[in-house]
């Protein structure tokens, strides 16, 4: 009798072992076998004049020309000064979306801020810019 249970068990743990290593590899079913590819419409942005103590957005669009889903995993302003919406849904091939900053302007004279997105894609890291000249 222990032995037909050790022979069930051991036959479960193979099958739930591939069952499990199939899901883990899958590559998706939305892709063309194309690599995902981000386009942007701009990545540096120039704000020119803007006033103290007056939060401003900013919008950076792309769109994936690739033929894989985009994901963006990660948003990372280089200052505590700006917040960070982009979707945590995937952006499907052929699809566009986009990245608000909002920058909270405290501080008078010259600003260069970066955005780093992090996205399953070769070039995982992709850097936005935002500058220009906070006045009273």
């Amino acid at each position: 009798m222990k032995k037909i249970i050790l022979i069930t068990l051991f036959i479960s743990t193979l099958t739930a072992s591939n069952l499990f290593a199939q899901w883990g590899n899958s590559t998706g079913t939305l892709s063309s076998g194309k690599e995902a590819e981000v386009v942007w419409e701009t990545m540096n942005i120039d704000l020119g004049e803007i006033k103290q103590y007056n939060p401003t957005d900013v919008v950076f669009k792309f769109i994936n020309k690739g033929g894989k889903p985009i994901i963006i995993t990660n948003a990372k302003g280089s200052c505590g000064c700006t917040e960070i919406e982009y979707s945590r849904k995937p952006i499907l091939p052929g699809k566009s979306t986009e990245i608000v900053v909002t920058y909270d302007a405290e501080t008078l004279g010259v600003f260069n801020k970066t955005v780093t997105m992090t996205m399953n894609i070769e070039k995982s890291s992709q850097v936005l810019h935002i500058k220009g000249t906070v006045i009273k």
